[in-house]
């Protein structure tokens, strides 16, 4: 019987030791068809597939932050992964999606992103800008964000790309640009359906599906 244990946990700590192997190889991966993303990883995971959103030049010495548990909690309640010293900060999968979608932001684009989260005014006075290099989905402009995403009936894929916010007092310099997802070209987008609500350029570089790969120079 102490045998049998005893081999049990052998089998099932090299079974852990395989199954993490797999999770962080996993964390910047194409997901597999019908799964979606999901914050059930470990924080080793969690900072892999965080940094994969930006150049390594950003990334190097950016903070890593968890979404809270509780969306509705707001950033400030996201749990530290990793301290940074470059007033980057970058974040994992948000749960949900068709695909990877990890974020890295500056700082006044974090705080666009904490008050638009909290839809309040974000009061922005100079240019902030984001990369998510991976990529995203996501539902239509102005869609009320689904419980659960096996209802949703279609997703709009945008490749990896960067965003902008522009300072309160210039943000009419985006009127009339494209907010259509699905032509690859750039767009902009509220994020939150609140009268304080700022837009954000969204600017693709390369096409849904694509990879961003740093090569060193020759």
């Amino acid at each position: 019987m102490v045998k049998s244990t005893l081999y049990a946990a052998i089998g099932f700590a090299a079974i852990s030791s395989m199954a993490l192997t797999e999770d962080i190889s996993s964390a910047t991966a194409p997901l597999p068809p019908g799964t979606f993303t999901t914050s059930a990883h470990s924080d080793e995971w969690k900072v892999t597939n965080a940094l994969s959103a930006g150049p390594a030049s950003i990334t190097e010495h950016a903070a890593v932050i968890d979404w809270p548990a509780n969306p509705k909690d707001g950033m400030s309640h996201g749990r530290a992964l990793r301290q940074g010293t470059n007033g980057w900060t970058c974040m994992p999968d948000v749960p949900g999606r068709p695909q990877h979608n990890p974020m890295c932001v500056d700082e006044t684009m974090m705080k666009w992103l904490m008050a638009t989260l909290a839809g309040k005014k974000p009061d922005i006075d100079r240019v902030g800008l984001s990369y998510m290099l991976m990529g995203e989905a996501r539902q239509g402009q102005g869609a009320t964000p689904a419980k659960d995403p096996n209802q949703v009936k279609e997703w709009f894929y945008v490749g990896p790309h960067i965003m902008v916010v522009l300072p309160d007092s210039a943000k009419d310099a985006l009127r009339g640009i494209n907010q259509d997802l699905s032509n690859n070209q750039p767009y902009t987008s509220l994020l939150s359906s609140a009268d304080v609500a700022t837009p954000i350029w969204v600017i693709p570089v390369a096409k849904a599906g694509d990879r961003i790969k740093e090569e060193p120079a020759k």
